[in-house]
């Protein structure tokens, strides 16, 4: 029988344990919970595929060629191809993203979330679309 008392002490002891180990756990829980998260805004732009002429030469561009948005932001980007005559489209490829071909007149839309700094290159994703199609290129720049 003098077992009972040291058992009972042992279970009380386990069981002192595992409430302040809840406790622990649920506290660091509220804490990251609570603690002030980045808020990410929503980015609406807008990018135009155009036929330009120079010089007497055609040259295709993306307009603007270069856009800038937040890291942790959600970004929608709508493609416009306005060249009246050849297919293009946009490809960045670090980020996976690929409007796809685009026809004359044709719009696209990507929606994703950035959550890198750093300057990603944008590319026509139609291979052979025009002469100049290599020189078809952009940037996608994410600051903080």
């Amino acid at each position: 029988m003098q077992n009972a008392p040291t058992k009972k002490k042992s279970n009380r002891g386990i069981l002192i344990g595992l409430i302040a180990l809840a406790v622990i756990v649920t506290g660091v829980y509220a804490y990251y919970q609570s603690a002030p998260q980045p808020q990410g805004q929503t980015e609406t732009l807008s990018i135009d595929i155009k036929a330009v002429t120079q010089n007497g030469a055609v040259h295709h561009i993306f307009d603007p060629g270069t856009i800038t948005v937040h890291r942790g932001d959600h970004i929608v980007l709508t493609v416009t191809n306005t060249d009246p005559q050849d297919t293009h489209g946009i490809t960045i490829p670090d980020l996976a993203l690929d409007t796809g071909a685009l026809a004359p007149g044709q719009s696209a839309k990507l929606e994703f979330n950035v959550d890198t700094t750093g300057t990603f290159t944008m590319r026509c994703s139609v291979p052979g679309c025009a002469d100049d199609h290599t020189q078809m290129i952009g940037q996608l720049i994410v600051t903080q």
